[in-house]
């Protein structure tokens, strides 16, 4: 048995969203080939994402130093709890999918904000002698991007979601990753003969991510 991490950053509803629907529809196939597999979904515009603020950075400077725990302020218990059940999820898990758009070249700050979270020191990646290096790559572990660009261009700049995202998940340890773009989150009728093909593509993945 298998666990997967569904994770999607898009505030708009699954009936309004092309990567929502898609990756919904890919959830279902998965379960169906693998109804055994533990999924855990999160919607970083739902569910509530810690920020790393001065507390957070505060806590984790005693934690390097070994400080005890009980010496922290409330708030900064409970902000770093939160942050550390972010990041323990994600390395429980084998399997990650991850439903986003871009917004001006880049992911929405909810993203970021997870992102942040997940990257915690001694937990998913430690600091060497030689430089920060990832702890997840102990187990073989794959990930599918489903990502929506924008329909226009900003001058000759490059949209960067989805390098930024694989160089993350690289660093992490997970080393199997596939990304699936779609030009344009909006169900245009146009787009109906390109979500044709994703789903084709899509369904035919989910027998063997």
């Amino acid at each position: 048995m298998a666990n997967l991490l569904y994770v999607t950053c898009n505030v708009m509803p699954q009936e309004r969203s092309r990567t929502l629907t898609l990756g919904s529809r890919f959830l279902e196939e998965y379960l169906r080939v693998n109804p055994h597999d533990d999924v855990q979904i999160l919607d970083l515009y739902r569910d509530s994402i810690q920020r790393v603020d001065q507390d957070i950075l505060t806590a984790w400077q005693r934690i390097e130093r070994n400080k005890d725990y009980e010496l922290f302020s409330d708030d900064e218990r409970r902000k770093i709890g939160r942050i550390l059940r972010l990041a323990e999820q994600f390395g429980r898990c084998d399997k990650y999918v991850f439903v986003t758009h871009s917004l001006n070249l880049w992911f929405p700050a909810e993203f970021k904000m997870y992102i942040d979270a997940i990257c915690v020191p001694n937990l998913t990646y430690r600091v060497t002698p030689l430089g920060a290096k990832g702890l997840l790559a102990s187990r073989p572990r794959k990930s599918l991007h489903l990502h929506a660009s924008t329909v226009f261009a900003f001058g000759q700049e490059q949209d960067l979601s989805t390098t930024f995202l694989h160089s993350v998940l690289n660093f992490l340890g997970v080393a199997d990753q596939k990304n699936v773009i779609i030009e344009g989150d909006w169900p245009e009728p146009g787009a109906k003969e390109e979500d044709t093909s994703t789903w084709r593509w899509l369904m035919e993945f989910a027998n063997h991510f």
